[in-house]
């Protein structure tokens, strides 16, 4: 029976409550460990799906939680029939940015653990694994992945917000950015004041911003 149909077995509103928690994933070729670790998860609370392969995990993840809201972080083993848990990773990256990968393994040389943090892995665990670091590790892993999915929901929401000003309006926006008067804004756009003020004024508005400061604090975090 696949994960998928293993989520719906249980309520909508359980599966979202587990998702809201924390949805672990995890990647091993052995049935018996991805069986521990899913009795595991769900018994901390966390919505768990498991995969046998990185090839599974990348054909059917955003299937199974894609109706779902929440931190999310992988767990994979590095050796893996076909694609390595550390080439998923790599393929990972492309797709998103914001779920950590925590990596285990029976023996791994430097190279892969040196590789793995180089490349963006979040921890290397060495089997057999402690319970608590891993548990202390997987609930460290998704406080990042909310923390990273918030800063993207910002960044995004302020390029919304950008995206609405003119050209003209960015035009003021960036002078008085530069901190020229209103003036001198005109003088070298070559408008009237009474234009200056009518588009920083509506810039203002769009930006949901009251003063020069608040402009500049909302500056740092995006681009005009």
């Amino acid at each position: 029976m696949s994960n998928v149909t293993k989520l719906r077995t249980i309520s909508q509103e359980e599966e979202q409550a587990r998702a809201s928690k924390g949805v672990v994933f995890v990647i091993d070729d052995d049935a018996g460990i991805r069986s521990a670790y899913k009795r595991l998860f769900d018994i901390e609370g966390f919505l768990c799906v498991t995969f046998e392969s990185a090839e599974a995990f990348l054909l059917r993840f955003e299937e199974a939680t894609s109706h779902l809201s929440g931190p999310r972080c992988l767990l994979c083993d590095v050796s893996l029939p076909g694609m390595s848990g550390l080439d998923l990773q790599v393929e990972i990256q492309q797709r998103q940015d914001v779920m950590p990968v925590i990596f285990m393994s029976g023996v791994s040389s430097e190279v892969e653990v040196v590789r793995a943090y180089k490349e963006g892995g979040y921890a290397f665990l060495l089997k057999p694994l402690d319970l608590d670091e891993l548990l202390d590790t997987i609930e460290s892993a998704l406080r990042l992945s909310e923390s990273r999915r918030v800063r993207k929901q910002e960044a995004q929401d302020l390029k919304a917000l950008v995206t609405q000003l003119t050209d003209r309006e960015k035009s003021v926006i960036t002078l008085v950015l530069e901190g020229l008067t209103n003036p001198q804004i005109g003088e070298r756009l070559h408008i009237a004041l009474r234009t200056v003020k009518v588009h920083r004024q509506h810039a203002m508005q769009k930006l949901g911003v009251t003063s020069v400061v608040e402009l500049a604090r909302l500056a740092e975090r995006t681009s005009f």
